[in-house]
């Protein structure tokens, strides 16, 4: 069947709603009355921060891998003196740090004496169910470590799924570049929910970021 200009439009705004509707954070435009402030909302009674948006002086991702987790985080540096970093980790994968420092090695033009060979499928299934058990147990614990490394002035949250995170960071930075969008009563909608076709810059401040 030819799809006609009219069915194509509406079957790719569908397809926005529907991305929409799958999206990873909630995101509510003048839910603070106090439009300097702006604020993340994690599951549970017991993580919620609020900042102020003309204190923030860079927002970053990254992505590494430690001795035993890749983690993928996102620091968000203000004038004072905390760093706030939401992350989410898990644990390698068999075989996974042995890669890294291989390739890092060749990288670097080192030679690398790093041998990589196939891992026996009963070991790689014992090694898949520990990090399936330790990703259950740590889903959005943060661990420190006092006073073995130093938490004093970063404020830290763990985020259960990768997606999570990336959707976050998409939405903290376009609303602090300002992006512009639709908007109808205040809050952010596609085009053709939209009462006006002006679209408007998204703000920091004022707005609440939830983590579903």
């Amino acid at each position: 069947m030819t799809l006609t200009p009219k069915r194509l439009l509406s079957a790719l705004l569908l397809c926005c709603c529907m991305v929409s509707s799958l999206s990873a954070v909630t995101v509510r435009s003048r839910a603070i009355k106090n439009k300097a402030l702006f604020a993340i909302t994690f599951p549970g009674d017991s993580k919620e921060y609020y900042g102020k948006e003309a204190a923030i002086h860079s927002i970053s991702k990254q992505e590494y891998i430690t001795s035993g987790y890749r983690v993928v985080e996102i620091n968000i540096a203000t004038a004072s003196n905390g760093l706030l970093r939401i992350y989410h980790s898990r644990t390698l994968q068999l075989g996974e740090l042995q890669t890294a420092m291989s390739d890092g090695a060749a990288a670097a033009g080192v030679p690398s004496t790093i041998q990589r060979s196939p891992v026996p499928p009963g070991v790689q299934q014992m090694a898949d169910r520990a990090s399936a058990v330790a990703e259950a147990i740590t889903s959005d614990t943060v661990m420190k470590e006092y006073p073995l490394a130093t938490h004093a002035r970063t404020i830290e949250y763990r985020v259960q799924k990768r997606s999570e995170l990336l959707d976050l960071f998409d939405q903290l930075q376009k609303h602090w570049i300002k992006e512009p969008t639709y908007f109808k009563g205040g809050q952010i909608v596609a085009a053709d929910e939209s009462t006006s076709q002006k679209m408007e810059p998204r703000s920091l401040g004022g707005t609440r970021f939830i983590v579903k």
